[in-house]
């Protein structure tokens, strides 16, 4: 995943980097091509980060629990009764 943090940092360093107008690529001024060239290679890098995934490379679905809500440590259902006591299933 850490392949991810790179194209934002080559869009965070474009003001940095590229603001300039000179020298045209392709007509184009040298801050455009660059978000360009940074916008194609942000392809590569989430396709490197997806690669490195265990689950997309064993074509598996992963496992999110359905019962738990928003990582907590219990299940939805373990809530108490409204008579105080805990439910049983």
């Amino acid at each position: 995943m850490l392949f991810l943090i790179v194209p934002v940092v080559l869009y965070l360093l474009t003001p940095f980097v590229a603001n300039t107008i000179e020298p045209r690529i392709f007509g184009m001024p040298f801050i455009l091509t660059y978000t360009i060239v940074v916008t194609i290679l942000t392809w590569f890098f989430v396709w490197m980060a997806a690669r490195g995934d265990h689950y997309y490379r064993s074509d598996k679905a992963e496992y999110v629990p359905a019962d738990v809500a928003f990582g907590e440590d219990y299940a939805i259902d373990s809530t108490p009764a409204a008579g105080g006591e805990e439910t049983e299933k």
